[in-house]
């Protein structure tokens, strides 16, 4: 077998018994320990192992054939980081003949956080109840002592002992000792040493803790493994407060870090998920604690933490439900890859019991949920009813995310907004940023997030402004990030503005900021969106002095472009998208004329450690003082004009840029006039007229059908 062996190993699946504490045990602990013992067999009894092989080879066939290839890669200590919530995944496969817990071997310190997490290590006890083979569990155990003979747990901690990947690292421990015991596969004297260890590494963390911790996932991630610890060892553990505080502590970081509309404040999908993950890990237990499978004297320790936990998760989960494209995945927002999250649904489902999830959830349970919940929670999910959405849009405006759809259906019309605070280290420089889905599929994306390497230069390019969907100003040194986790500038968002409306939406964000050399800089953005799959995108920029800007789309990988005109057709599988864009030829006061956008060659990383090719439309300006510039996005087969706008009372149209306006002629009967005000009308009548309809406020929209003209005001 390859791998260096363990102090005390004498036979491949052997464990080091004494190597680590070498004391008699007393009859007390005995007795600890077999209550341990007989609790984790029924847990096990209630996992059903028999329910859930066959569940995986008849309802999962094609995970349960990748789970077996996972597992027999780690057989041979090869390591392949792709599950779905990996935080820093690495799909290149690197083998550890020599296991060493502290070494890198692809340069990126993140691979080594990613080894000492063991959220792998489940596989092997799934590999085993899928097939019966021991040699899995006796893999899995090697793994567990060897880790424990090479990792003394210091008081500064080391690369294999980080606080955040400690808390994980529990986490998993404590559902496989559940399992390896309930299973028999742990003698009482190795079931000793992982629950001494396990107990070690909490007091560490608990005197490593810091105070910003409980502003950061890295600190719910321990908090909440501390918890499940002490719920389902605390009889055998040696420090009881430390449960206790660790629940205090665990309801002041969710306080702090869990918006009222769900939204997590670090401004980062893939976080808000790792904070929802470990709430949903602790709260399954809430079962077990009702069916006295916890230690007694921690049964009623918290009993009102629970009703108060289930909350938290289901709104969370409902941000996850809506922020999700019409392909189920998440935007790549900030430090995030863009992930199938029906997953997070099902536990949600579950756990919570709302409809809603079981609509955005996937046919069956997948794999791991089914490690979670065993077979009561496949049972409960099976009977669960599904019920759609009632709401289509969602505005998180504490975080300033806004997430719009044209139904719940696969190809639907989608758009995502942000203009919020920047959040923690995980946040870019995405302030008006918008993503667009078209009949279903992506064409404008954020360009993710690919490393978090110091010395890989992309990390510093994904953070930039000119990786989103945003104006530019001066090559971008409003918000400049000077490291992987700091800024050098940032804009201050102003609150969103959103109304939706009989089918259009409207949004306004607005940030504001200094450029280098001091000036300051004002940037509003303004969208109107139909669910017919229409777009209008306002730049309005007020900036003293004389300036460049240039105005940012980035292509999904799988979308082509080609130049057609005024215009740039965009193609994703069937479907086809163009895009129309204008400026102000010198300022706000003047009437817009057509600018055409560049194609321009970029890199894209929809998921960590992975690049794509990818095209941007780029649009380029100048001006002095302030811009108004405006893009216009809509079906191929759509006809887009200029309709003459007039203020009452005046004989000519409107030409001095005040306000922007677009007909999408959608047929012959049909067609939306979009109206967007750049400015306050203080001289002269304040009713304006176009296409025979009199209008008045600052947005809205004119439906035209059939003869008939209705005026929908979305700001007045």
């Amino acid at each position: 077998q390859k791998g260096e062996i363990y102090p005390g190993e004498t036979h491949f699946g052997g464990s080091p018994v004494g190597a680590l504490k070498g004391e008699k045990m007393t009859e007390e602990r005995k007795k600890i320990l077999a209550a341990v013992t007989e609790r984790a067999e029924n847990f096990v009894k209630g996992f059903d192992p028999e329910f859930a092989a066959g569940y995986m080879k008849k309802r999962e066939e094609a995970e349960a054939e990748e789970l077996l290839i996972r597992a027999g890669e780690l057989m041979d200590q090869t390591f392949v980081f792709a599950d779905k919530w990996d935080m820093e995944p690495c799909r290149e496969p690197y083998t550890l003949t020599e296991m060493e817990w502290q070494r890198t071997p692809n340069g990126d310190p993140e691979w080594i956080f990613m080894l000492n997490r063991h959220d792998y290590l489940h596989k092997l006890m799934m590999a085993y109840y899928l097939t019966g083979n021991e040699a899995y569990t006796d893999k899995l155990k090697w793994y567990l002592f060897h880790w424990m003979c090479h990792n003394p747990i210091l008081p500064e901690g080391s690369d294999s002992t980080r606080t955040i990947d400690t808390g994980i690292r529990c986490m998993n421990w404590e559902d496989l000792i559940l399992h390896l015991a309930g299973n028999g596969m742990l003698t009482q004297e190795e079931l000793d040493e992982l629950l001494l260890k396990l107990d070690e590494q909490f007091e560490n963390l608990r005197q490593r803790y810091i105070g910003k911790y409980t502003l950061s996932n890295w600190g719910l991630l321990q908090t909440t493994a501390i918890c499940e610890g002490y719920l389902l060892f605390g009889d055998s553990l040696c420090h009881p407060d430390t449960g206790k505080w660790a629940w205090q502590e665990l309801k002041r970081q969710l306080d702090l870090q869990v918006m009222d509309d769900g939204s997590h404040w670090e401004q980062s999908v893939m976080y808000h998920m790792e904070v929802l993950l470990a709430s949903m890990r602790l709260m399954k237990w809430k079962e077990l604690e009702e069916n006295n499978l916890c230690p007694e004297r921690y049964r009623s320790d918290f009993p009102e933490e629970w009703d108060w936990l289930k909350a938290l998760i289901e709104k969370m989960s409902l941000y996850v439900l809506y922020c999700a494209g019409p392909d189920h995945r998440q935007p790549a927002q900030c430090d995030s890859d863009r992930t199938d999250v029906r997953d997070i649904m099902v536990k949600a489902s579950v756990l919570t019991g709302n409809s809603v999830f079981r609509f955005g959830g996937y046919e069956a349970l997948d794999l791991e949920s089914l490690w979670l919940f065993g077979r009561k929670g496949a049972e409960r999910y099976e009977a669960a009813v599904s019920r759609e959405p009632e709401r289509l849009d969602y505005h998180a405006q504490d975080t300033g995310n806004i997430y719009i759809r044209s139904s719940w259906k696969e190809d639907a019309n989608y758009t995502y907004l942000s203009c919020g605070p920047q959040g923690s280290g995980h946040g870019h420089g995405d302030l008006t940023h918008i993503s667009l889905y078209y009949q279903g599929k992506p064409f404008l994306i954020d360009s993710g997030r690919y490393s978090y390497r110091e010395d890989e230069p992309l990390r510093m390019e994904f953070k930039m402004l000119q990786a989103h969907n945003v104006c530019v100003i001066d090559d971008g040194s409003l918000i400049r990030p000077d490291g992987s986790w700091s800024f050098h500038s940032y804009g201050d968002c102003f609150k969103t503005y959103y109304r939706e409306k009989e089918g259009i939406s409207y949004c306004e964000m607005a940030y504001r900021g200094r450029l280098a050399n001091g000036e300051g800089c004002l940037v509003t953005r303004k969208v109107m969106t139909a669910r017919e799959g229409l777009w209008l995108i306002v730049n309005d920029i007020w900036c003293e002095g004389k300036h460049t800007v240039r105005e940012y789309y980035h292509l999904d990988p799988d979308a082509e472009a080609r130049a057609a005109e005024d215009e740039i057709l965009l193609t994703n599988g069937s479907v086809q998208l163009k895009a129309l864009g204008e400026q102000q030829e010198h300022g706000p006061w003047t009437q817009p004329v057509p600018i055409p956008f560049q194609l321009e060659s970029c890199k894209v990383s929809l998921e960590y450690n992975r690049l794509s090719d990818s095209m941007c439309l780029v649009k380029e300006g100048s001006f002095s003082d302030s811009f108004v510039s405006s893009s216009a996005f809509c079906g191929a087969g759509v006809q887009v004009s200029a309709p003459e706008v007039y203020q009452f009372g005046a004989g000519e149209p409107v030409s001095d840029g005040r306000v922007t306006a677009k007909t999408f002629h959608l047929s012959e009967e049909e067609s939306w006039t979009f109206l967007v005000w750049n400015r306050e009308t203080f001289r002269g009548g304040k009713m304006y007229e176009c296409s025979g309809v009199p209008v008045y406020g600052k947005a809205g929209a004119i439906h035209s059908l059939g003869g008939k003209q209705t005026w929908i005001r979305l700001r007045n």
